[in-house]
């Protein structure tokens, strides 16, 4: 099973100590720099390895 993760969680994700507001999050989805979430029971949830790998790209760690 893949973890999933809450708006909460991506926020400090992005943010570290200092946690962005959500409406940050859905920007960075609308240019298509941050995955898309996905509904589990009605709420929004986001793949944890998807999360980690547009991260990776965003502070330039991408190898590919």
């Amino acid at each position: 099973m893949q973890n999933l993760l809450d708006i909460k969680a991506v926020c400090a994700m992005l943010g570290g100590s200092r946690p962005l507001n959500p409406c940050s999050i859905y920007r960075y989805i609308s240019k298509g720099v941050w995955p898309k979430p996905i509904k589990v029971g009605g709420n929004s949830r986001w793949v944890k390895a998807e999360c980690e790998q547009a991260l990776q790209k965003m502070i330039g760690g991408c190898n590919e």
